[in-house]
């Protein structure tokens, strides 16, 4: 088999979030056809066993420890320099050592890098081939919180979308190919090239599925999702102060469950309005989306592909989410999911969903439906495995690379676990 390394930012396990969950499935399905060694950053000490868990899956597993303070110090020398907070932030000349000992011990067919945020390990790593799955444009998003932030915020975000751009491109230069994850994302590169693939996300159907005996089910709204991440917070903070009154007017004992780790102080505070919920970290989202009778996505700011959507579809929910949730996934509007914009729109969706069972019903078996046919894991990743076959069948592993990796000193030899037995 052929030798892959799988660098990512963040450690890609336990599956339970965005940027986990794709990278995941991605490790899991590639390593049916490849060795995979995975190298990744453990921002606290918990993330290294959690990568420990997925030797069940590769070949190998390197951990690199990295500080959020130095990380952030690395981040305004970057800034400095010219480069991204992102590139500053993520880099860690003990990865950068560790992948270059392994691949002067055995040199690897294929480097895929998870995210533009470690591109430069990726492209200081010999190897016959490489692909670059940015997942999302971030340099777009970064533009887009520019547009609503105030100085001094506006000119930070707007210098860190050229920064990341800068890196964006760089893919596409040093690359032999780079995943996006919807078309729309494509669009948002704005760049054509026969480089660029798109590789959607897909969902667990087996994980997430509809109770065999569904419950009645009180008038309740949920929303999923990572509660210190800023779309999820402004989506959350504008649904609750522009829409939520209207509903409890109409509804006085329906409730919205804000479900998902880190709350900030203000989506924390929400908790105070009568008939709202928040959680925090729970082991398990699919008890809450079960009791739900509908699932809400407000987001007004959304890159890429929505986990919580195609989860929420899975457990047999009708969901109600704004145009920016809904942009790149292949949807039914008004029968397999609803749409809405306006406070108005949204209040119209979901009290026409409350007060219509047989309706509601209709559009949760079509969207347990949709993504039967549609988001498989095996269905979204099979265009990644062909393309990865492809690029090994046209190079010799250990070409060398445009870059050498940093030399740290001897004492920042980095964590790195052992082999382990064939699966």
């Amino acid at each position: 088999m052929k030798r892959l390394l799988f660098i990512s930012h963040r450690v890609p396990y336990p599956p339970d979030k965005g940027e986990r969950v794709r990278a995941f499935h991605e490790i899991e399905a590639l390593a049916q056809h490849f060795r995979v060694t995975v190298a990744t950053l453990a921002h606290q000490p918990s993330d290294v066993e959690a990568a420990a868990e997925l030797k069940r899956w590769c070949e190998k597993v390197i951990t690199a420890p990295v500080s959020g303070k130095v990380g952030l110090l690395r981040g305004a020398l970057a800034l400095l320099c010219g480069r991204s907070v992102t590139e500053g932030f993520f880099h860690s000349r003990r990865l950068a050592y560790a992948l270059g000992e392994e691949a002067a011990r055995e040199p690897f067919d294929l480097v895929f890098v998870y995210s533009s945020n470690v591109l430069p390990h990726a492209l200081s790593v010999p190897a016959g081939a490489r692909i670059a799955d940015l997942v999302d444009v971030d340099s777009a998003k970064w533009a887009t919180y520019a547009q609503a932030a105030r100085w001094p915020r506006r000119w930070l975000y707007r210098r860190e979308a050229r920064g990341v751009r800068s890196l964006e491109r760089r893919a596409l230069d040093q690359c032999d190919a780079v995943i996006l994850i919807s078309q729309a994302e494509v669009q948002a590169f704005g760049v054509e090239s026969d480089k660029i693939s798109v590789v959607g996300n897909g969902v667990d159907t087996e994980y997430f599925k509809p109770a065999e005996a569904d419950p009645a089910r009180p008038p309740s709204l949920v929303f999923t999702g990572t509660m210190d991440y800023k779309p999820n917070i402004d989506g959350v903070c504008w649904f609750v102060r522009e829409v939520w009154p209207a509903l409890r007017r109409d509804v006085p004992d329906l409730t919205f469950s804000i479900v998902g780790r880190n709350p900030t102080r203000a989506v924390r505070r929400l908790a105070d309005v009568p008939g709202v919920t928040v959680t925090g970290s729970v082991p398990d989202v699919r008890p809450y989306l079960a009791k739900a009778a509908l699932a809400v996505v407000p987001l007004l700011i959304a890159r890429g592909v929505q986990n919580k959507i195609l989860e929420a579809m899975a457990m047999g929910r009708a969901v109600v989410a704004s145009p920016e949730g809904l942009e790149g996934l292949e949807v039914a509007i008004g029968t397999e999911t609803f749409q809405a914009r306006t406070p108005d729109e949204w209040q119209r969706r979901i009290l026409e969903l409350l007060h219509d069972d047989a309706r509601r019903q209709q559009v949760e078996h079509a969207a347990r439906t949709c993504v039967e046919q549609k988001y498989t894991w095996a269905a979204r990743l099979q265009p990644l495995l062909d393309l990865c076959e492809r690029l090994c069948a046209g190079c010799e592993a250990g070409a060398p690379s445009a870059t050498p990796p940093d030399e740290p000193a001897a004492s920042a030899s980095p964590n790195v676990e052992s082999e382990v037995p064939a699966r």
